[in-house]
C-alpha cells in the first residue's frame, strides 16, 4: 500500500479512539457501525464476526463491567506499511474515583477498510496484558 495522506491517518486515529468511546458510553450500535458489515473482533475473549453479533457481544462484555468504567485509547500508532493500514494501541480501563484506579489493560490493533462511506475497522483484535483487582487502599 502506498503511503496514506494525512487526512487519512488523521481519520483512521480518530475511528480507532471512537471504538472505546463509544464502549465509555456502552452505545453497543454505534460502536458496530464502526465496523465493516463483515468486520471481526477477536482476542481473549473469542471470535465475533458481524455488526449484529458485534453489538450483542460488546453489550454482554459491558454489562460486566462496573458501571462508568472508562475506556482508553492510549499510545496509538498508525502503520502503513503492509496491506491495509493498522493501528496498535493499548486499552487502559479505569473505575473513575478520586485517585482512578487502573482496572485492566490490554493491547488493540484494528485493521481498516477504505469503504464507500469511509474508513471502517475491518478488525480489532483485543489481547489482555492484565485482570488484576486493583489493589486496596
Amino acid at each position: 500500500m502506498t503511503a496514506l495522506a494525512a487526512t487519512d491517518a488523521l481519520a483512521i486515529l480518530r475511528l480507532a479512539a471512537e471504538a472505546d468511546t463509544c464502549a465509555t458510553r456502552r452505545d453497543a450500535a454505534a460502536y458496530a457501525a464502526l465496523f465493516t458489515e463483515d468486520g471481526v473482533m477477536d482476542g481473549d475473549m473469542g471470535r465475533v464476526a458481524g455488526r449484529g453479533a458485534l453489538t450483542a457481544a460488546v453489550a454482554r462484555v459491558w454489562e460486566n463491567e462496573t458501571p462508568g468504567t472508562l475506556h482508553l485509547t492510549c499510545n496509538a500508532v498508525v502503520d502503513d506499511s503492509g496491506p491495509a493500514p493498522t493501528v496498535a494501541s493499548l486499552l487502559v480501563m479505569l473505575i473513575p474515583q478520586d485517585a482512578g484506579v487502573a482496572v485492566a489493560a490490554a493491547d488493540v490493533v484494528q485493521r481498516f477498510v477504505q469503504t464507500p462511506e469511509g474508513w471502517k475497522i475491518g478488525s480489532r483484535h483485543i489481547i489482555t496484558r492484565s485482570t488484576a483487582p486493583p489493589a486496596s487502599p
